[in-house]
């Protein structure tokens, strides 16, 4: 009697996996079809758009919020796009060069702050943004089961890898955010009249001393992505790459900017920091806060970059 029950619970269980492995899958294809028509917003539709012109673009960006707001590519290129992403980090740039046509002559721009290189806490886990793609691009698909940022349960159900998406996808579905047609990726920031005593009391303090930690010591984990960037790039000899701090208002501390130039310059990367450039010459009219620039402060860094590049490459 008990090998019976045991039995048909056994047989209960494999029908009820494969019933909802294949109502997952059902979900998964559906929601695919859906959101491969979302061309605008942050949680995939940026993505789609750099999907869909990444084998034919020059000139690309990756990085930050910092990358995103600080470098317009229209100054840069005629056909360049900025995927920089708000709250990312090299494990979700890094992922992306890597699915970069190799034989493609491009430029690529690589955004890079200290924070994430000499914080210990850093895991890795912006790369979990990528997760939407998961089974769908397979350069994707494999850097995400290598971080270990992806669940047994999520290997198994593809669609719960659209969780905390899928709103986001449905709003842009059917009302998109801007047209993705004249879209360059750059969102530039604009501080209007009423928020500029707010930013100045912001960059003030800013300017107030503070310590700095001379232990800095180099995350395992940015590290290995920052290397997977140097093997891609060995592997590709059309491209040509420039890591890049833009400015920030005031660096109290550049133990970590030296240090940083020291591992890039070991691994053999070009490194240009930039985060003192308008030290001497603050202008707060430039800044939106002490480490987002304003649309016109980037506009001007963007053009400093110009020149720098054109006297370089």
């Amino acid at each position: 009697m008990n090998s019976k029950i045991t039995k048909q619970l056994f047989k209960l269980i494999i029908l009820t996996l494969l019933i909802s492995y294949g109502i997952d899958k059902l979900l998964f294809m559906s929601l695919n079809k859906i959101s491969d028509k979302v061309m605008t917003g942050q949680a995939i539709g940026k993505l789609n758009h750099f999907i869909s012109l990444k084998d034919k673009s020059d000139f690309i960006v990756f990085g930050n919020s910092r990358a995103n707001r600080h470098i317009n590519v229209d100054l840069l290129s005629n056909n360049g796009f900025n995927m920089g992403i708000d709250g990312i980090g090299i494990a979700y740039s890094s992922t992306l060069i890597n699915t970069l046509p190799i034989e493609t002559e491009q430029f690529i721009l690589v955004h890079i702050d200290t924070k994430n290189f000499f914080n210990q806490d850093y895991d890795g886990s912006d790369i979990g943004a990528l997760k939407v793609k998961y089974k769908r691009d397979p350069k994707i698909t494999e850097a995400l089961n290598k971080s270990n940022k992806i669940s047994t349960l999520q290997k198994f159900y593809y669609s719960i890898n659209y969780n905390g998406n899928v709103i986001s996808i449905i709003k842009n579905y059917f009302k998109p955010s801007y047209n993705f047609n004249t879209y360059n990726g750059y969102d530039p920031i604009t501080v209007s009249e009423s928020q500029e005593a707010t930013r100045d009391t912001i960059l003030s303090r800013s300017l107030i001393s503070q310590k700095c930690n001379d232990d800095h010591k180099i995350n395992p984990i940015a590290l290995n992505y920052l290397k997977s960037i140097k093997s891609y790039s060995e592997n590709s000899p059309n491209k040509t790459f420039l890591f890049v701090t833009s400015p920030i208002y005031n660096d109290t501390c550049p133990i970590d900017n030296l240090e940083l130039k020291r591992i890039l310059l070991e691994l053999n990367l070009t490194y240009w920091d930039f985060s003192n450039l308008y030290k001497e010459n603050r202008n707060n009219s430039y800044w939106k806060d002490a480490t987002h620039m304003s649309k016109e402060g980037a506009e001007a860094f963007t053009k400093y970059l110009l020149n720098s590049i054109h006297e370089s490459f």
